[in-house]
Parts: structure tokens; sequence; C-alpha cells
């Protein structure tokens, strides 16, 4: 039977995880014990992309935008965010993205992280977080 290792220096080594979408505390706790090198769990980390609950409910109303540097949305999954976020409906999505490929992409994954210059282009709310509009 396996289990939790506990670390000599931390125990379970609790850790609450954040949101990949908002960056907002999850409403869990992980309990990794003993990671390698017997490090202490990182605080204010996000360990997965599964989204929070408040992410998983907008990404059923719409789609999540999620504004990035210049030159950054091709940069991997985690590009360099500037603060811009927001919700919207599908339609947008799929009356301004004209690739076929792209648009069902973005429709599928329910986020798409967008370029300064698009989301200014686009007039999107910036910074902050807007709800579906």
């Amino acid at each position: 039977m396996s289990g939790i290792k506990l670390s000599p220096k931390y125990g379970l080594n609790c850790a609450i995880p954040l949101c990949f979408f908002c960056n907002k505390a999850k409403n869990e706790i992980l309990l990794p014990g003993r990671l390698p090198g017997d490090v202490e769990a990182p605080r204010n980390a996000v360990w997965d992309k599964k989204p929070c609950q408040e992410c998983a409910g907008y990404m059923q109303q719409g789609i999540i935008l999620i504004s990035v540097k210049d030159g950054e949305s091709g940069a991997g999954d985690n590009p360099y965010r500037t603060g811009g976020w927001c919700v919207v409906k599908e339609s947008v999505i799929e009356n301004t993205i004209v690739d076929y490929t792209l648009r069902n992409t973005i429709l599928q994954k329910r986020v798409c992280f967008i370029e300064d210059k698009t989301w200014n282009a686009m007039g999107l709310p910036f910074p902050g977080i807007t709800p579906l509009s």
C-alpha cells in the first residue's frame, strides 16, 4: 500500500495551491509529504492546470481571456501575464477568430492568452478581472 512519505523536516508539508488561470488560492489543501531534496512545499504556487471552482464556472459560461506581454503568446504554456483578465461569450471568439483550427482550439480549451497589442485593439478591459459581458 502506498501512501504519503512524511518529510522529516515538514511532515505532511501542506500547501494551498493557486489557480493557473486567475492566480487566486484554490479551496484545496495539498499534502505532498516529502519532496525531492526534502524541501518545504512552495506556498503561493500553481501545482496544476485544473481550474478553481470560480474559473470552472466562468469556463462553462464563456471563454477566459488573459492578457500577455507582446511577443509572449507563443512562449509556451505560461507566458508573461500583464494583468488583463476577462470572460467573453463564445460568439466573440466565433466572430473574431477566422482561423478554423485556432478558433476550435480556443473553444475547446476555454482559455486564450492574448498579446497586449491585440487586447487593446479589441478594446478589452484592462487591467483587472471583468466578468462575462
